[in-house]
């Protein structure tokens, strides 16, 4: 599978999940002031890696960290756009699991290329004053550029394998990080119970 035919999926799925999840460029204003700060607050209560567990494995919770240290601009859309995220979906949700809100991707980066502080994707999920939150990222790994033996792992996490068509028209590994959201289904779990896709992201 050749870069070129990865970019024009890419943008053909694009062009027409946005033509029907269209959302405003509002924002939140406020950026953390420590993006460190609450970090165990947000991971204590999630099912796959409690906080007691997470202590006892210094290097996912470094890494958790320093993601979040490098996401927390993305708290204002405009500077997720400039550094060329854009709306790739519609709020993506589940009758009984939850949901992932809107996905912006920024399609340069989907390759076989992993970077722990370099997501390839951010999710939003919109307030009932049609504010756009970040709650969390996502990892996307070419499957066939993936150049290395193993699947991909973020710290002791292995990445979740996704093949086509579903969700994307090829292979990829995929994670899922609830660093900026709660999710007490688990960090690493796709859906969150928390975020909802009402009318304005009214639960």
């Amino acid at each position: 599978m050749s870069s070129n035919f990865i970019w024009a999926a890419l943008l053909i799925l694009s062009a027409s999940l946005t033509q029907t999840g269209c959302i405003s460029d509002n924002s939140n204003p406020a950026l953390p002031l420590d993006p460190s700060a609450d970090l165990e607050k947000v991971l204590a209560e999630s099912a796959d890696f409690p906080l007691e567990n997470l202590r006892m494995d210094p290097t996912t919770l470094k890494m958790l960290a320093d993601l979040r240290s490098a996401t927390a601009k993305y708290h204002r859309m405009e500077v997720a756009e400039d550094d060329g995220y854009s709306q790739a979906t519609p709020c993506i949700s589940h009758p009984n699991l939850g949901s992932m809100g809107y996905h912006f991707v920024n399609f340069d980066l989907v390759d076989g290329i992993f970077d722990p502080t370099q997501p390839e994707a951010l999710l939003y999920e919109m307030d009932q004053e049609g504010n756009m939150k970040l709650v969390a990222v996502e990892f996307i790994v070419v499957t066939e550029a993936w150049e290395e033996e193993e699947i991909p792992h973020f710290g002791s996490q292995i990445f979740d394998i996704a093949l086509a068509p579903t969700p994307l028209p090829f292979d990829n590994y995929q994670l899922h990080v609830w660093v900026w959201k709660n999710n007490p289904s688990g960090i690493f779990t796709k859906f969150n119970p928390k975020v909802k896709c009402g009318e304005n992201g009214s639960h």
